[in-house]
């Protein structure tokens, strides 16, 4: 086998596995982490009052990772009167493993949440609400097994 051969041969190899890593490339799912990310960003002034505003309350919003669930605790005459509340389980992982759940007017102010509903991994918890035209806002990061 003659010199032009081997170049030849190794052109076609090296194109060859040029092409291969361009197939695998287009072939993976490339979520973005935050969809409308651009609009978040204008809405950071309010995030950072929100948080402000959590971490005045009396008593601080507690999530505890139990065994069978996850506990979302909020002051029981904050909870009774709080309007427009939300938790958010998201998983940085995979957007269709997110899980968004409405937080109700609660006596108690404890809120319980099955982790056998959820796919093991990490999760961002944020829980946000209003109360009294005041937007409040928190978050942990827990990992369900």
């Amino acid at each position: 086998m003659g010199w032009g051969t081997r170049i030849i041969i190794a052109y076609v190899a090296g194109v060859c596995f040029i092409l291969f890593f361009v197939v695998k490339s287009m072939m993976l799912n490339t979520e973005m982490v935050e969809e409308d990310y651009y609009s978040k960003e204008l809405a950071y002034n309010t995030y950072i009052e929100s948080v402000a505003n959590a971490g005045s309350l009396a008593q601080p919003i507690a999530i505890t990772d139990n065994d069978g669930q996850v506990e979302v605790s909020i002051d029981s005459v904050t909870a009774g009167s709080l309007s427009k509340g939300q938790v958010h389980f998201y998983n940085p992982a995979s957007e269709k493993a997110d899980k968004k759940l409405t937080l109700n007017p609660s006596a108690s102010g404890r809120y319980f949440f099955d982790k056998s509903s959820f796919v093991k991994g990490k999760y961002i918890v944020r829980v946000s609400f209003e109360l009294n035209a005041k937007p409040y806002f928190t978050e942990q990061v827990i990992f369900i097994q």
